[in-house]
C-alpha cells in the first residue's frame, strides 16, 4: 500500500472522503497487523472504513499492548 501520508491527520476517515480504503485494502492492513499479533474480527473489519485514522490508531495501539 502506498499513499500520500502528508495530508494524513487523525481525523482522516479510513473511507468515504479520506483515504478512501476499499474491503480489500481494509483486509490487506488487517493482515499486516495479524502478522504483529493484533488481531481484529470479519465483522470489525466491516465497521473500519467509518473509522478515523486516528481512531483506528488508537485501537491498533490499544490491541498491541493487551497481547
Amino acid at each position: 500500500m502506498h499513499f500520500d501520508t502528508e495530508s494524513v491527520t487523525d481525523e482522516t476517515p479510513l473511507g468515504d472522503g479520506g483515504l478512501e480504503l476499499e474491503s480489500l485494502s481494509i483486509a490487506e492492513l488487517v493482515m499486516q497487523l495479524d502478522n504483529h499479533g493484533v488481531e481484529f474480527s470479519d465483522e470489525e473489519m466491516e465497521k473500519l472504513p467509518a473509522m478515523t485514522f486516528g481512531e483506528f490508531a488508537e485501537e491498533a495501539a490499544r490491541r498491541a499492548a493487551a497481547k
